[in-house]
C-alpha cells in the first residue's frame, strides 16, 4: 500500500517552519527526485520558526513550508536502515525565536516513481503546460513503487510517496511530525457529510 508523507492534521501555523528563499538554495532543487552533488547547494538551507527550540522538538519531523521534510537523528537512523538508497539527508539551521537548531536535517528523497492511475484518478491540469495543476480524487497503481521505499511522484513532485514498511516503522518508534496518508482519502470527492462538518465547525 502507499502513503502520502505530509503534515499532521492539526499543527498550528506558528510551528511551521517558514523556508528562507532569499539566504537558501532554490527550494525546487529538492523536488527533483535524485540525489544532489555538494557544488548544487550554494548555502545552508536556513528555516525560520516563531516558537522556541523546546516548543519544536517535540516533533521528530518539525512540519514545514515546503515539501522536503525537516527530520530529527530518530528519524535519519530509521530510513538510513530500511531506505538507504532513497534518501539524502543535508545541513540545515532551524531559526527559533530563542537561537538556532542544528539537530535536524532536511530530506531529500533521491528516487522517482511514475504510477498515476490516470483512469481512475480525478485532477485538473495547468492552462498552458502539460502538468498536472491539482488532485479532487488519487490512486495508484499497484506496485509502482518497485524496489523503492520512498519516493516522489514524477508527475506530480510535491507528492512524497512512502510503503507499508516505513509507515509501520515509524509507528514502531512511534515518529511525531507526520501523517501517512492514503491518497484516496487525502485526496477525495468533497461529500455531503464534508459540508455539513464544515458548517458546524464554523
Amino acid at each position: 500500500m502507499i502513503y502520502k508523507w505530509t503534515l499532521p492534521e492539526y499543527v498550528a501555523n506558528k510551528e511551521i517552519a517558514a523556508y528562507d528563499d532569499q539566504l537558501s538554495p532554490n527550494r525546487f532543487l529538492f523536488m527533483q527526485g535524485r540525489k544532489l552533488q555538494t557544488g548544487e547547494l550554494n548555502a545552508k538551507p536556513i528555516f525560520n520558526i516563531k516558537v522556541s527550540r523546546e516548543q519544536i522538538q517535540k516533533y521528530d519531523c518539525i512540519p514545514g513550508n515546503i515539501r522536503a521534510p525537516i527530520v530529527n537523528k530518530k528519524i535519519v537512523d530509521v530510513l538510513s536502515t530500511i531506505a538507504p538508497g532513497d534518501v539524502q539527508f543535508i545541513d540545515i539551521e532551524v531559526r527559533c525565536k530563542d537561537g538556532v537548531l542544528s539537530n535536524y536535517k532536511m530530506l531529500n528523497v533521491t528516487s522517482l516513481i511514475k504510477g498515476i492511475d490516470h483512469d481512475r484518478s480525478i485532477y485538473t491540469k495547468m492552462k498552458n503546460a502539460d502538468a498536472i495543476l491539482r488532485f479532487k480524487y488519487l490512486t495508484y497503481k499497484s506496485g509502482c513503487m518497485g524496489s523503492h521505499k520512498l519516493a516522489r511522484d514524477e508527475e506530480y513532485e510535491p507528492n512524497l510517496l512512502a510503503t507499508e514498511e516505513i509507515k509501520a516503522a515509524f509507528e514502531k518508534e512511534n515518529i511525531t511530525g507526520i501523517w501517512f496518508v492514503r491518497p484516496e482519502d487525502f485526496y477525495r470527492p468533497l461529500t455531503p457529510q464534508d459540508v455539513i462538518d464544515y458548517n458546524s465547525d464554523n
